[in-house]
């Protein structure tokens, strides 16, 4: 999927029309288990920022249909988990992701909905989270407004590197007071990030030892 970075970026540059349908469709497949695993968001998402900083996209398109594509992926995610079970997914899709799924498990148990907001930032356990809130019967309308309420500071940080690295490029050339405020900027997200991570991860030996 990452040799497709380039493609995807010129269609969204060429097509500003379908710019909008195309996150939200990349969006939707990164929250849903096991294939999120395989789309490059991070990768994607620099590139609108970059694209939005270059007036080829426009700032709340960009952040609404992102953000309804999490969203929409979130609820998919929640409607599999609620409708086939633990049992059948942890024999049959999450077989060969135990750790993942262990580590999702712990992370619901332990801080509830909250969850879903500190696993938008943790990688690869994130698709796993809205599967488990499912199993676990969580409430559908306070998972759905947790959902909601964090996709868009979601889709933000991982808009605003691009989007700041195209918008003041000449700047951080020209200016070196302002590359220095940008790179406190960045360090200042990598240990609010790492701290929320240590705050909210789970153990990996307990995570194993919860694994189905």
């Amino acid at each position: 999927m990452e040799s497709l970075l380039p493609q995807i970026t010129e269609t969204i540059a060429q097509n500003s029309l379908w710019a909008g349908l195309v996150l939200f469709a990349l969006t939707l497949l990164e929250a849903l288990l096991l294939v999120g695993l395989l789309i490059p968001i991070v990768g994607v998402m620099l590139m609108a920022g970059a694209l939005v900083a270059q007036g080829a996209l426009h700032p709340a398109e960009a952040i609404l249909w992102c953000s309804a594509g999490a969203v929409a992926g979130d609820a998919l995610s929640y409607l599999l988990g609620r409708g086939v079970g633990a049992r059948r997914l942890s024999t049959g899709l999450l077989a060969g992701h135990r750790r993942l799924f262990a580590r999702a498990r712990l992370l619901s148990r332990k801080h509830g909905v909250i969850a879903i907001a500190a696993a938008r930032f943790m990688g690869p356990v994130r698709p796993f989270i809205p599967i488990v809130a499912g199993m676990s019967r969580s409430r559908p309308w306070a998972f759905q407004a947790a959902s909601a309420l964090t996709a868009p500071l979601w889709v933000i940080s991982l808009l605003a590197p691009g989007y700041l690295a195209a918008r003041n490029l000449h700047l951080l050339q020209t200016d070196p007071a302002a590359g220095a405020a940008l790179a406190l900027g960045a360090a200042i997200l990598a240990i609010a990030a790492y701290a929320g991570w240590k705050r909210f991860g789970p153990a990996p030996a307990r995570s194993a030892r919860l694994a189905v």
